[in-house]
């Protein structure tokens, strides 16, 4: 099998070192739109080409083309899915002539189930950054809760605004949403971890080295910004509740204080968001101070609550970053990096690489209501989005000129259900399921919690890849980091081995039953890497299945190139 790898990554990787081929080398780049008329009247996605376009002429920089077809296939529906599509998914869009194909697939993807079920994973991951609480399970939301608060919103394409108000203020007891708390509990309710990961995430700025001291690496980032910010999360506490659970408490009372290990200069505040003015609590009566008041055995529950005066200020199109950090974190989740890099640290010193366009992306956002699905389908009709990976004549242009598809590691998640699809599991495991003998009706469900339901008993045997891709809990998942381990996993695992057998109705399965050398390798190269093999790879695959001899040999050469390509950078990278 190691004999065969190397012959059988396509020629385009050949050539690269193994480390570089795992690694984002450039992001994409879009021409100017041809469209006439004044910019407000064009579509957002013309207008995204125009303003990416605009610096490349200047730093005399060229762009790559346009997609294939099969890099397009392969990248939108990692991008809006979570998964390579299926080989007749792929077969169907290449032999389509339409030239709207790719706006109609966008609109598909979008439309389909799948595209909740891969935002939930993205946001489940961008949220909680794979923690779980110091009292484990005993104090937090149900996973099947979580899952489907997140994909209930992505199905009905919750705006982002009202998303927050229900992440930053819930505190547990809302039948309907309150899994939403979960953001608190993952977190312990800790104040200080709140406060920088409510920044970061929500703001795009990280206010940790601010927490003892103004940062002395950005003089945007001061300590009495930390400590506003601070102020409307001390008061909220964990509240356990049985048998297991838990809610949040609040207090009514409590001053925020702090002092600067610099300067030793102390400083109180009220609640306050950066950049924006100080708010008072409302002067209510002494010993009226709570709904609820605290005890041993009690939640405490206060008249004027500081968190849910942060679920109300905070999300606003008026908030300075707030729209702005949506923008840029759905840029990046499409093309690889933000217009400010990193994320969570948008201040003076680090400006964005196209601040017209940033502009415009937020302005766009405001104006339909933190449109979380609208953007995503207008950045990837635009040419930018869909430029080659394939680096264009010259030197590799820099990475946030946005001039060349980025290569991407996938998630960890897009790993493990892509090589489930390229496998045929999936579609073996759904095949089975429609023979099974059909149950009573039952109310029907939601098609996104459908189709979670049918695939909920392929996570349990493929747990071992998510649990071995995953990144570090608590920290961001930025690029691509590619570990020893991981190798090692794939390499060796006997976690694995079950994706080699040729189970009725897998890939193996089905290329077993295939006599001619020419349409095996054509369906294993559309299952695997969702494109026809080029003329080289045909004739090399050929001639190996070939000389195989025996059927039994036969089959061993198959799941050996199947490997190889499982196992080849081309399948690792969204590319």
């Amino acid at each position: 099998m190691n004999g065969i790898l190397p012959t059988h990554l396509p020629r385009r990787w050949r050539n690269c070192d193994k480390i570089v081929c795992l690694v984002a080398l450039a992001l994409a780049l879009a021409q100017p739109a041809q469209g006439q008329g004044s910019a407000e009247s064009r579509p957002l996605h013309e207008r995204i080409d125009a303003l990416v376009s605009r610096p490349l002429e200047s730093r005399k920089l060229i762009p790559a083309k346009l997609s294939s077809d099969a890099e397009f296939v392969r990248r939108v529906y990692l991008d809006l899915s979570g998964v390579i599509p299926t080989a007749q998914e792929a077969r169907t869009f290449l032999d389509d002539p339409s030239p709207d194909k790719r706006a109609r697939l966008i609109d598909t993807l979008l439309a389909a189930p799948g595209y909740a079920l891969q935002m939930a994973r993205v946001f489940d991951v961008m949220l909680l950054e794979r923690r779980v609480p110091a009292g484990g399970t005993a104090v937090d939301v149900p996973l099947p809760a979580w899952r489907a608060y997140l994909c209930e919103a992505f199905a009905e394409n919750r705006p982002w605004d009202v998303m927050t108000r229900e992440l930053l203020g819930g505190d547990g007891s809302d039948t309907a949403r309150g899994a939403a708390v979960r953001f608190y509990l993952t977190r312990d309710v800790n104040a200080h971890q709140l406060t920088r990961d409510v920044g970061r995430l929500f703001l795009g700025i990280d206010l940790q080295c601010a927490q003892c001291h103004d940062d002395p690496r950005f003089k945007d980032y001061r300590q009495a910004d930390y400590y506003g910010l601070y102020a409307f999360l001390e008061r909220s506490k964990l509240f356990p509740v049985k048998p297991k659970g838990a809610l949040l408490g609040e207090l009514a009372v409590g001053t925020t204080k702090f002092t600067s290990v610099f300067t030793a200069k102390s400083g109180e505040t009220h609640p306050r968001l950066p950049g924006g003015a100080m708010l008072t609590d409302p002067a209510l009566e002494k010993d009226r101070e709570y709904r609820v008041k605290p005890g041993p055995n009690q939640r405490g529950i206060p008249v004027y609550s500081r968190r849910m005066a942060l679920s109300e200020q905070l999300p606003r199109g008026e908030t300075p970053g707030f729209t702005r950090n949506l923008a840029n974190r759905l840029w990046a989740l499409m093309l690889g990096r933000g217009i400010i890099q990193p994320l969570d640290l948008s201040h003076a010193g680090n400006p964005p690489s196209h601040p017209e366009l940033l502009a415009e992306l937020e302005a766009w956002l405001v104006a339909r209501h933190h449109d979380i699905r609208g953007l995503l389908r207008e950045i990837a009709l635009s040419r930018t989005y869909q430029r080659s990976s394939e680096l264009p004549d010259g030197s590799p242009p820099p990475s946030d000129a946005f001039a060349v598809a980025p290569l991407r590691g996938l998630s960890a998640e897009q790993f493990r259900w892509s090589l489930l699809q390229a496998t045929g599991r999936i579609e073996a495991h759904l095949a089975k399921l429609e023979a099974q003998p059909k149950k009573a009706p039952a109310p029907e469900a939601p098609a996104w919690k459908q189709l979670a339901d049918r695939l909920e008993p392929l996570e349990r045997p493929s747990a071992a890849l998510l649990t071995a891709f995953a990144g570090l809990p608590g920290q961001p998942e930025e690029g691509f980091q590619p570990t020893v381990d991981q190798a090692l996993h794939l390499l060796n695992s006997e976690k694995l081995l079950p994706l080699l057998k040729a189970d009725p109705g897998t890939l193996l399965h089905r290329l077993s039953s295939m006599e001619q050398p020419e349409p095996l390798v054509g369906e294993l190269y559309l299952s695997v890497l969702s494109r026809r093999p080029d003329a080289e790879e045909l004739s090399e695959a050929g001639q190996q299945i070939a000389a195989a001899g025996s059927p039994e040999g036969r089959n061993v050469v198959v799941k050996s190139l199947m490997w190889g390509l499982l196992l080849s950078a081309e399948f690792r990278l969204n590319h």
